[in-house]
């Protein structure tokens, strides 16, 4: 066995590990690194994948599914079910912003379709055979419909935890670590918190709710920016909480997404609440966008558009009228990716229009309600594993070699802890004998 990091490694973004056995070529994700100058693609030179697992839905998982299509090759794309429904219109959304945005994108929708209908169900907990290993999906506790994969090929067990949260949020129950029971050979562990842990959940969910009140009763306006997949629905569900005098507007993606969602309610922790959130809420559409503004400057109200980074999306009309007013408020609720333009504005202030760095004079608060695991659920996973062989992706190159240095303290052996980069190999098969 022999993996290759096509992506993922050592940044956040176009997630990508080659897994190679005797007679099988396998992906585990195949995503995009999204920016408004030019998106990152893995690197798929040399290759001709015949089995990719998608982990989750996010489009840096996912994104790069169709360019493999249009390389030529036709591999089983394995994924739960409301992962794939879920992937197809975020698919189909990146081409038309692509395409708004003038920037290219190396597939086109006809990819993206044929790669949909490569797409086979996976189950929680019910192993499939495929050539020559056996793989079975668990729930990784990230967004609805995520997976951890274990793969056993030969006696050796490959696990790889994609994306991964262990605590239960308002959305999704935590995750499945039963994979752990069983001896894993090789564990590719994501990351992203690896080196520190998150605000508690209840005292974000706290802080957060009060930046909402504090805004209001100044007469401003709170700005919500939200991934579409899973900060959407858990903020919706969160501000259902509460009575706060104003209606909430609804605006992107989030709201095709959340009716998917809908649709699969076995995958959600509380179903119920999710949709009585979803109906009080007051639906923007995009033709609907100049009344409803003028409208909230008159009675008030609460925003909630995608995009969460602020790579594009509704959300940055909503900009532009209300960040002149320092009694509005736009409040963060997510991990912003070095380099996009939500980071850009946590560390400079400023954020980037037309040709010109803006400095807003709205206020800048930020809260975190990640799905991913923070460092201290991140650990009790490598432990609980206890892998022969631990290689650690899915992070910013400072937090991985935190997280390694932590693992080697911990007693795993240094040569068998490694923090690829991109295009880096290791043969499993010389630490496996």
């Amino acid at each position: 066995m022999e993996l290759c990091f096509r992506g993922g490694a050592c940044e956040v973004g176009r997630s990508c590990v080659e897994l190679k056995t005797e007679k099988s070529t396998v992906l585990f994700d195949c995503g995009v690194k999204l920016s408004p100058e030019e998106s990152e693609y893995p690197i798929l030179d040399n290759l001709n994948a015949d089995c990719v697992f998608a982990s989750h839905a996010h489009l840096d998982h996912t994104g790069g599914i169709p360019l493999l299509i249009r390389k030529g090759m036709v591999p089983a794309i394995y994924a739960t079910e409301v992962t794939k429904a879920i992937s197809k219109e975020l698919l189909r959304d990146s081409i038309k912003i692509a395409g708004a945005e003038g920037q290219d994108i190396p597939y086109d929708k006809a990819d993206v379709n044929k790669s949909l209908n490569l797409f086979r169900k996976a189950r929680y907990n019910h192993p499939k055979d495929f050539k020559d290993f056996e793989f079975e999906f668990f729930n990784a506790g990230h967004i609805p419909g995520s997976s951890t994969i274990s793969l056993n090929y030969g006696g050796k067990r490959v696990v790889y935890t994609g994306d991964t949260k262990v605590s239960d949020t308002d959305l999704v129950k935590g995750a499945d670590l039963s994979y752990t029971k069983e001896d894993i050979s090789c564990l590719i562990v994501e990351s992203t918190y690896g080196d520190k842990n998150q605000e508690n959940r209840a005292d974000a969910e706290k802080n957060f709710i009060n930046k909402i009140k504090e805004t209001l009763e100044r007469g401003g306006i709170p700005l919500v920016p939200v991934f579409a997949v899973d900060r959407s629905q858990e903020i919706l569900m969160i501000l259902n909480k509460h009575d706060f005098g104003v209606p909430v507007y609804f605006d992107g993606l989030g709201r095709k997404i959340t009716r998917i969602m809908l649709q699969y309610p076995k995958f959600l922790n509380h179903p119920d609440d999710l949709k009585a959130a979803f109906l009080n809420v007051i639906e923007v559409e995009s033709k609907d966008r100049p009344k409803i503004i003028k409208e909230i400057k008159q009675n008030g109200g609460i925003i909630v558009s995608t995009a969460g980074m602020l790579e594009g999306g509704p959300i940055i009309p909503y900009i532009h009228e209300f960040m002149e007013d320092p009694k509005n408020s736009l409040i963060f609720t997510g991990y912003q990716v070095e380099e996009t333009a939500g980071r850009k504005l946590l560390e400079t202030g400023k954020i980037e229009i037309g040709e010109f760095d803006i400095e807003p004079k709205l206020e800048i608060a930020s809260y975190q309600f990640s799905a991913h695991g923070e460092m201290d659920e991140l650990r009790e996973i490598v432990k609980k594993a206890n892998p022969e062989v631990l290689v650690i992706q899915h992070g910013e190159e400072e937090v991985v070699n935190i997280f390694k240095d932590w693992a080697v303290l911990e007693g795993f052996n240094e040569n068998r802890v490694f923090t690829p980069k991109i295009g880096d190999k290791i043969n499993l098969t010389e630490f496996l004998k």
